[in-house]
């Protein structure tokens, strides 16, 4: 039998629901990054790149990624996953990123086949300093065994924090699991009883110009179910080769700009 041959579907495993706890452990984990990460950035410009081992890695352009967090919380009801990457642009400038960021319709191009639609509405409270949207997209989560469907909303600030410095926050506010990642009509499962593989997530981007250039720095946060046994590689090997997939695509796309 050639087990390499087998697809899995998500069906295989018992859906599980989301417990207040975990959520609250999820939240506290994002604001201990904020007002330490965050506010640093703000403050001084300072990226964890900068203090790496890997900073020649980094200036050939190539994608840096480690793990800061990835294991259960919560009494074991579910698991965070945290990785920070970061990549160097050479030749770019924030306008670039910003285009490319805030054009929703062509993220399924960008970031081919992770995202399949896209779309973005800019809210009544945005300024200049501060663009505030709401984002809709469709989410694929796959590997060569299982593939996932979200219907997701997100709420995502863009946000000019000092002269040569840029970030976006990205938080979702919904996510709704397919029932059926080959036929969308079968619906979704109720946000917080599905199979858990996310059920929130946190993006961050903080931009930098230098010499010429743009630093990019990402931060992924994921909370889903506890790891099932046997199927460690969704939760770390996945979510490390989504963030290093997503520096790639984006240097791609500012890029293709010029």
């Amino acid at each position: 039998m050639c087990l390499a041959c087998i697809t899995l579907h998500a069906s295989i495993l018992p859906t599980v629901h989301l417990e207040p706890a975990a959520l609250k452990a999820f939240q506290d984990y994002v604001a201990r990054f904020e007002n330490s990460v965050a506010v640093r950035f703000y403050s001084s410009g300072k990226m964890w790149i900068d203090e790496s081992g890997k900073r020649a890695q980094f200036e050939q352009g190539k994608p840096v990624v480690e793990q800061r967090q990835s294991g259960e919380v919560a009494n074991g009801t579910a698991s965070i996953h945290h990785f920070s990457g970061a990549i160097r642009v050479n030749g770019a400038t924030i306008e670039n990123i910003r285009r490319v960021m805030q054009d929703y319709g062509n993220y399924p191009k960008y970031f081919k086949p992770d995202i399949g639609q896209g779309s973005g509405t800019l809210q009544p409270d945005s300024n200049p300093a501060d663009e505030h949207y709401r984002t809709h997209l469709t989410l694929t989560q796959s590997t060569a065994w299982m593939n996932v469907i979200y219907d997701s909303l997100y709420d995502t600030h863009y946000r000019r924090v000092g002269p040569g410095l840029w970030t976006s926050k990205s938080t979702s506010l919904n996510l709704k699991e397919l029932k059926d990642a080959k036929d969308p009509s079968q619906g979704t499962y109720p946000e917080g009883d599905d199979h858990g593989f996310l059920w929130r997530t946190n993006t961050y981007w903080f931009v930098r110009e230098r010499d010429g250039g743009l630093d990019l720095e990402a931060d992924s946060m994921t909370l889903s179910r506890p790891v099932p046994l046997g199927m460690g590689w969704w939760g770390t090997k996945r979510t490390r080769d989504a963030v290093d997939k997503m520096l790639r695509d984006t240097k791609a796309a500012i890029e293709g700009l010029h």
